[in-house]
């Protein structure tokens, strides 16, 4: 894997990781019960508030999904993307010969948010 596993936001406020993943239409669904375990781990780690992942209602050739998951701050995060447990499932997840991944992750902060008025 070729991407850096660690965050490092230092920000204290909330922040909001937006992740795409593609994956051949094939390996879709045995992608989403690895990605499960993945989650779980971060579930867990202090500071996570809510994580989705979404998949179009339509695939190609490649099924795109993409991850949301919201943190109560970006300082919780970088210190849990440390956790060695979590180093290791998504070593697993991209290490695995029966899933081709590629993804493209980064960290975001609200500067627009609306409500209904």
């Amino acid at each position: 894997m070729s991407q850096s596993l660690e965050s490092k936001t230092g920000i204290d406020g909330p922040v909001t990781v937006i992740k795409r993943y593609t994956v051949p239409t094939g390996e879709a669904d045995y992608f989403v019960e690895v990605y499960q375990e993945n989650a779980r781990i971060m579930s867990t780690q202090p500071g996570f508030v809510r994580s989705r992942l979404h998949r179009p209602l339509a695939d190609g050739p490649e099924a795109q999904f993409v991850h949301i998951a919201e943190w109560a701050s970006g300082t919780a995060l970088d210190k849990a993307t440390g956790n060695p447990e979590w180093h290791a499932s998504l070593q697993r997840m991209f290490d695995d010969p029966g899933l081709h991944i590629t993804s493209e992750p980064a960290s975001y902060r609200v500067v627009v948010e609306l409500h209904p008025s």
